[in-house]
């Protein structure tokens, strides 16, 4: 009785330490470490600052449509010659001037800087998406290095009972020395791939965290939730299709710089119409600095209307169509892009779905393969080429099932992604 209390307490002492270490990591799914870099993702401010630049552009076209207020300061020296006296005269007081029809074409311009400050809602877009792919990667390849070291390390613990076997067999003059050497060589080759492996989860992981914009120095403090093909779904091809020609972030900015270019168009053709302008002056006028003896004031309207200006206003309508013209064969361009992108993913994902299916059942059979053979070994029905032939064939099976289910997860996010949806999430 006292024994299993003992072993009771030791039990639940050692579930303690693990329960806390457990909790002092921080657990990451994919969604969440998604989440966390598109938040703190540089480039993603980056692109917002950008669009603040858009946003202020938007403002000085916008300022167009208020009138003007100066104060300004004019001398003047007259000399009139014939010895005539020469006299100065000084300018002194508040201007205002307000443009208050210009054919439309100072709206039109503001209606093409709102497009393109919309537009850069879908460049934000993009490098979400952008970002989230990436760190997608990063995650997925932390998951397939560990998957490589576990396969370097079941390689291992296969080279060391083969050269046990070797050992044994060589010891009763059932096999020659080379039978040894062989295996031996085989160990070596193990270790060795065990040690590249080693740390090239761990270096995954650090480029995880700079996508996140976290201190590497805690990087011991993460660890990752592994995510199953099984919770993979697919839907049909035209459903990737119709989300990607609605929600790509490419083609609803050409859409909208389609917009900005129609509303520029119409921003040219408003040069062809008058222009009327209100004006304002008062001022005081002496030949001392600052004049206090006399005073005018001047107000009136000005109107200008375009009648010949060398055909620089028919060039500049000619040259905004052609880039219009050109703005449509871009977008239909991009559409015809973008299916194909989609499709290839679509196949690919297929693709790499089947990959992993033939290499698990290629994995359980040369599972099998080896065990036989090395029964064989054990008897003297098998060399040890056959053997380490047999082993080193499975290796490769080990590792390509964990690569193919990398491939497959990473080419479903790929097709999430050409549909234009932000993929993790």
């Amino acid at each position: 009785m006292a024994k299993t209390l003992r072993f009771l307490f030791i039990f639940i002492f050692f579930q303690l330490i693990f329960s806390a270490n457990t909790f002092a990591k921080k657990i990451l799914t994919l969604n969440e470490a998604v989440s966390l870099a598109i938040k703190a993702n540089p480039q993603i401010s980056a692109a917002l600052k950008q669009k603040e630049e858009f946003f202020f552009q938007k403002n000085i076209i916008r300022a167009e449509f208020f009138p003007k207020f100066y104060l300004g300061y004019t001398y003047q020296r007259t000399d009139s010659g014939k010895n005539k006296p020469s006299y100065d005269t000084h300018l002194f007081g508040p201007t205002l001037s307000w443009n208050i029809f210009s054919g439309f074409s100072t709206y039109f311009a503001f209606k093409e800087a709102l497009y393109y400050l919309a537009s850069q809602d879908e460049n934000i877009r993009s490098k979400i998406l952008d970002i989230a792919l990436s760190t997608i990667k990063s995650y997925l390849s932390y998951f397939n290095e560990k998957a490589l070291l576990e396969s370097a390390l079941a390689d291992l613990e296969d080279a060391k009972i083969i050269l046990k076997l070797a050992q044994k067999r060589y010891e009763v003059g059932l096999s020659p020395y080379a039978d040894v050497l062989d295996a031996e060589a085989r160990l070596k080759e193990a270790e060795f791939n065990v040690t590249n492996y080693k740390y090239s989860a761990e270096i995954a992981k650090a480029r995880l965290l700079i996508l996140m914009n976290q201190d590497l120095t805690q990087i011991e403090d993460y660890e990752l939730m592994p995510l199953q093909e099984s919770e993979l779904t697919l839907d049909p091809l035209a459903v990737y299709i119709n989300k990607a020609l609605k929600l790509r972030p490419e083609l609803l900015s050409k859409e909208k710089d389609i917009l900005a270019q129609q509303s520029k168009i119409k921003s040219v053709k408003g040069e062809y119409l008058p222009s009327v302008d209100l004006f304002a002056n008062y001022y005081r006028v002496d030949n001392k600095f600052f004049p206090d003896s006399d005073s005018q004031f001047l107000a009136g309207i000005k109107i200008t209307l375009p009648l010949f200006t060398g055909f620089s206003t028919v060039s500049k309508l000619q040259k905004e169509r052609a880039t219009l013209e050109k703005k449509n064969f871009e977008k239909r361009e991009l559409e015809l892009n973008i299916q194909q992108e989609v499709f290839s993913n679509y196949k690919l994902f297929q693709t790499a779905k089947d990959n992993l299916e033939a290499a698990k059942a290629l994995l359980s059979k040369l599972e099998e393969d080896y065990r036989l053979v090395q029964k064989k070994y054990e008897n003297g029905l098998a060399s040890i080429v056959d053997l380490t032939t047999v082993m080193a064939r499975l290796s490769q099976a080990r590792a390509q099932v964990g690569v193919s289910r990398t491939n497959l997860i990473l080419n479903y996010f790929n097709l999430i992604k050409s549909s234009g949806e932000v993929p993790g999430l």
